[in-house]
């Protein structure tokens, strides 16, 4: 298993992998003929930001424990804390994909539009889009093109060629006119209900490791812990602290199967008072130990 600093380059490593590449240092990738590794079990925590442009076949994942079908001409945006739960594609599967890790250098997907932050203003939810026939031809020539010049460009200058091919992306994609969110929301819900509960899902993506009380959730909305109890049970048929149970047991399990992380530093990273207290929750949860669970998997 990875060691959780190592967990990150382990994702990349199914870009850097992959010969001819587009990089810059080793945060941000595009590559054409990407596959995760082995070395990734599910579920597991995405440690960067990828854009998924599916060219030929389909792709199905379940993300944030949303259902995805991805087809030609579909993009898919999905951002750093997500938990990909699943994925399973079709044998003639061919995309041109795009990671940002966390740091300087990836962040610069956000850079070439400000516009880009409307559209990803719920990083919980991946956004989902749509290239019509002839847009996703050309943009599969200009790609080709892209990599050609990537090719014969000096080693210093190779950054910019990859930086261009990024604000084209960008712009291409918010010139798209229909732009969907992968929502599983009645549409009948009132606004108010849906905006609380989507950036409770958020704020989960962000802080479920670390906090676990209705009122910490509550007070960055900054309404009363009862009435955000209302909305968010009126939006989603479910009361706050199930969905905080549902992911926190979601992010153990994900250090359990993909790093060797023993039980005590886990209890310590999701903030659990000892190591006991933890194994109580989490058998209590799915059933079994987390050393139960851990072992299944080998």
């Amino acid at each position: 298993m990875a060691q959780p600093n190592s967990i990150t380059q382990i994702q990349l490593e199914g870009f850097n992998f992959i010969e001819n590449s587009l990089s810059i240092g080793s945060s941000v990738y595009v590559v054409d003929d990407f596959s995760l590794p082995n070395l990734l079990p599910f579920p597991f925590k995405l440690t960067f930001t990828s854009a998924i442009i599916c060219t030929h076949g389909e792709l199905k994942a379940v993300i944030n424990q949303r259902r995805l079908t991805s087809k030609r001409g579909d993009i898919l945006i999905v951002q750093y804390g997500s938990i990909v739960e699943s994925l399973a594609s079709s044998p003639d599967l061919k995309t041109i994909s795009m990671a940002f890790a966390d740091t300087d250098e990836g962040n610069l997907f956000n850079c070439p539009a400000e516009e880009l932050g409307n559209w990803l203003v719920h990083r919980s939810i991946p956004v989902s889009l749509h290239l019509e026939e002839d847009q996703l031809q050309r943009y599969i020539n200009l790609y080709v093109q892209i990599k050609e010049l990537y090719k014969d460009t000096l080693p210093k200058l190779k950054d910019e060629i990859v930086k261009g091919f990024i604000s084209i992306s960008v712009a291409s994609f918010l010139s798209i006119p229909q732009m969907s969110m992968s929502e599983n929301l009645d549409s009948k819900i009132e606004s108010r209900q849906k905006e609380v509960f989507l950036r409770f899902m958020d704020d989960l993506q962000l802080y479920a490791s670390h906090e676990r009380s209705v009122k910490f959730y509550s007070d960055r909305l900054c309404i009363s812990p009862k009435y955000f109890s209302k909305l968010v049970r009126q939006a989603s048929s479910k009361l706050p602290m199930e969905h905080i149970q549902q992911r926190v047991i979601i992010e153990a399990k994900s250090l359990l199967r993909s790093t060797n992380m023993t039980i005590r530093e886990i209890a310590d990273a999701l903030n659990f008072p000892t190591d006991s207290f933890f194994c109580r929750y989490f058998k209590h949860e799915t059933g079994l130990s987390p050393s139960d669970y851990r072992q299944s998997f080998n």
